[in-house]
């Protein structure tokens, strides 16, 4: 068979965008661009802030964090819709707004099933993979040194507290009481 050359096929990125409407209260319909397809590396960026969004105060990724997240972002990349700061302060209001007023499913009605489904895959695979290197031998490692490297020692009051006679002494009390110094 003949090597053909990818180049004559003439093929191109993907650029087509649907047209979303809206209602608006005042019964005026509001027209903006939705893309179908969004090229791989504004798809990584995007679930990258994702996935750290969705981060708990504990470390942990929050499903509805990812549900609300993966929402917005969605809504911010692949649409022309412009929010203003004082709109995105509060993401949880906004993810409600969205989601009540069928704005969202229009939006991912319009990017498809099949972009939409790689986008959530993506997004379980990479935390799915971060909770796998956390747990690795690797991970627990890297965790320790992490760790390790957020202690800050002052090293001449803590050689100050240790030569202070009364500090010793406190410190020989706990161990005869705690039976450590037999």
């Amino acid at each position: 068979m003949a090597k053909v050359p990818f180049s004559k096929l003439q093929a191109t990125v993907f650029t087509d965008v649907g047209i979303a409407t809206y209602a608006n209260k005042n019964g005026e319909e509001v027209c903006y661009e939705v893309k179908k397809y969004l090229p791989i590396k504004e798809k990584l960026e995007m679930i990258t802030r994702i996935v750290n969004l969705s981060v708990d105060s504990n470390g942990f990724y929050n499903p509805m964090r990812v549900k609300i997240y993966t929402t917005l972002e969605v809504v911010y990349t692949y649409t022309n819709l412009n929010f203003t700061d004082k709109m995105k302060e509060d993401p949880f209001k906004l993810y409600d707004i969205l989601i009540t007023s069928g704005i969202y499913f229009n939006i991912a009605n319009i990017i498809g099933a099949i972009e939409m489904d790689e986008i959530k895959n993506d997004i379980k695979n990479t935390i799915e993979n971060i909770y796998t290197y956390r747990n690795s031998a690797m991970g627990i490692l890297d965790n320790l040194k992490t760790d390790y490297s957020n202690l800050n020692f002052d090293l001449e009051s803590l050689q100050n507290n240790i030569s202070d006679p009364n500090n010793l002494t406190l410190l020989k009390e706990i161990m005869d009481l705690s039976g450590l110094n037999s």
